[in-house]
C-alpha cells in the first residue's frame, strides 16, 4: 500500500492526475480508511472534472477524520465547480461553524450567494473576509463586481481604482473599473483606461465589446462598429456583439445592414424577444410596415410585458391606417401603467385622426398632467390637424 501512495503522490505532483488517481484509488482498495490516499484521490478527481466522484472521497474523509472546515470548504468548492451554488452555500455555512475566522471561506460563501443570485447576502459575505483580512484582493474585486451587477457603478469604480493603485498594470481591473465609469456616465474615462488595457490583452473580446459601449456613448458610432468587428473576428459568437452591431448600425441610418444582422440572429435565438423587437424597428424604418407588425407580434408573444414593443406595435397600426387596432395597443399600456406619458399622448394622436376631438383633448390632457412637454409637441404634430380649430384643443395650447 505505501509503495501505492508514493506512486500517486509522485504522479500528483507531476501533473499525472489520472495515474495518481488510479494509484490512490489502488491503496485505498487495501486500506478504505486511509486519509493520505483519500485525499490524494480527491485532487487528483477534482483536477480531472469527476467532481462527484471528488466529493465521495472527501465525504469518506469526514467519516475518518471528523469534520474539519478545510474538507467542507473542498466539498463546498466542489459543488460550486458543478454548478450548484445553493449546496455550496449551505456546505460553505457548515466550514464557518467550524472556523468562523476564515476569510477564504467567506470568500468562497461570497461567490456562490452572488452566482445564487443573493447579491445583498454576498456583499455582506465579501465585507466579513474583508474585515478578516483587510486588503484581500480577491475579496474587493468581486465585491466591486457584485456592486456593478446591482447598479452601485460609483462604488464599484471607487474599489476597482483601490485595486489599480495597487496593481496599476493589471488589464482586467482596468477593464472591471472601465465599465464601472462607463456605466456611470463618464465615457471619456471608461475609453481612455480600455485603450490603456487593450495592448495588454490583444485578443480579448469582451475589452473590445465594452469599448464599443463606450464610444457608442461618446457618439463615435463607426468606431464603436469597428470595435465591435475586431471582437467578432476573435469570437463570432461573444454574447450580444451581433445585436449591438445591427443596433449601432441602425442608429447610423444603415438600416438594411442591421436588418441583415437581425435575421441572422432571429435563426440562431427565435426565443429571444429582443430580436424581433429590433428587427421590428429596422423593417419599420424601411418602411416594411406589415414586417415590422409580424415582428412586434412576435416579440409580445415571447414577452407580453414588454410595452416598448406594444408601443411600436401601435406606432405601426397607425401607419397601416389600423386606428382601431392602434387605439387598442396604447389602451393597453395605460391599463399597465397609468403614468405613461407616451401612451396618453399616442391616444390623443390615434383619437384626433379619428375625429373624436373630446376624446383626444381628454388623452392629451391626460399626458400633460404627467409632463407639459406633450404640448409643446402636439402644437406641431399634423396627427392634430383634424381637431386643431377646436376650442377645446386651442385651450390646452401654450399662450
Amino acid at each position: 500500500m505505501a509503495k501505492h501512495l508514493e506512486t500517486a503522490a509522485r504522479a500528483l505532483e507531476d501533473g499525472e492526475f489520472s495515474k495518481a488517481l488510479e494509484y490512490a484509488s489502488k491503496a485505498l482498495a487495501r486500506d478504505q480508511y486511509d486519509m493520505e490516499a483519500l485525499n490524494t484521490a480527491a485532487i487528483a478527481a477534482t483536477h480531472l472534472g469527476e467532481f462527484q466522484r471528488a466529493v465521495a472521497f472527501y465525504e469518506q474523509a469526514l467519516v475518518v477524520h471528523g469534520e474539519t472546515a478545510e474538507i467542507y470548504n473542498n466539498i463546498g468548492l466542489l459543488y460550486a465547480h458543478m454548478g450548484d451554488h445553493k449546496g455550496a452555500i449551505k456546505i460553505y455555512r457548515e466550514a464557518l461553524a467550524l472556523a468562523q475566522d476564515s476569510s477564504e471561506i467567506y470568500l468562497n460563501l461570497a461567490n456562490s450567494l452572488g452566482e445564487a443570485g443573493q447579491e445583498e447576502a454576498s456583499l455582506a459575505a465579501y465585507d466579513e473576509a474583508l474585515r478578516l483580512e483587510p486588503g484581500m484582493e480577491d475579496a474587493l474585486f468581486n465585491k466591486a463586481v457584485t456592486l456593478n451587477r446591482l447598479g452601485m457603478y460609483d462604488d464599484a469604480s471607487g474599489i476597482f481604482g483601490q485595486l489599480l493603485d495597487a496593481r496599476p498594470g493589471d488589464p482586467k481591473t482596468m477593464e472591471a473599473r472601465a465599465f464601472s465609469l462607463s456605466m456611470s456616465g463618464h465615457p471619456k474615462e471608461a475609453l481612455a483606461l480600455y485603450d490603456r488595457a487593450l495592448p495588454l490583452m490583444p485578443s480579448s473580446p469582451s475589452l473590445l465589446y465594452s469599448r464599443a459601449l463606450a464610444l457608442e456613448g461618446l457618439g463615435r458610432l463607426e468606431e464603436a462598429v469597428d470595435s465591435l468587428d475586431r471582437a467578432l473576428e476573435m469570437d463570432p459568437d461573444f454574447p450580444g456583439t451581433r445585436m449591438e452591431k445591427a443596433n449601432i448600425l441602425g442608429d447610423l441610418g444603415r438600416d438594411e445592414e442591421a436588418l441583415a444582422l437581425y435575421s441572422a440572429e432571429a435563426e440562431r435565438s427565435p426565443s429571444d424577444p429582443t430580436v424581433f423587437y429590433n428587427r421590428g424597428i429596422s423593417y419599420e424604418r424601411l418602411g416594411s410596415h406589415g414586417d415590422a407588425l409580424a415582428d412586434f407580434d412576435r416579440s409580445l408573444a415571447l414577452e407580453p410585458g414588454n410595452m416598448d414593443a406594444m408601443n411600436n406595435k401601435g406606432n405601426t397600426l397607425l401607419a397601416l391606417g389600423r386606428l382601431e387596432e392602434a387605439l387598442g395597443c396604447f389602451d393597453a399600456m395605460i391599463k399597465a401603467d397609468r403614468k405613461n406619458v407616451t401612451a396618453y399622448y399616442n391616444k390623443a394622436c390615434t383619437l384626433a385622426r379619428m375625429g373624436d376631438g373630446p376624446g383626444a383633448c381628454g388623452a392629451l390632457r391626460k399626458a400633460a398632467q404627467i409632463d407639459k412637454a406633450v404640448l409643446q409637441d402636439a402644437a406641431k404634430d399634423p396627427d392634430f390637424d383634424r381637431i386643431r380649430q377646436t376650442g377645446d384643443f386651442g385651450s390646452l395650447m401654450p399662450g
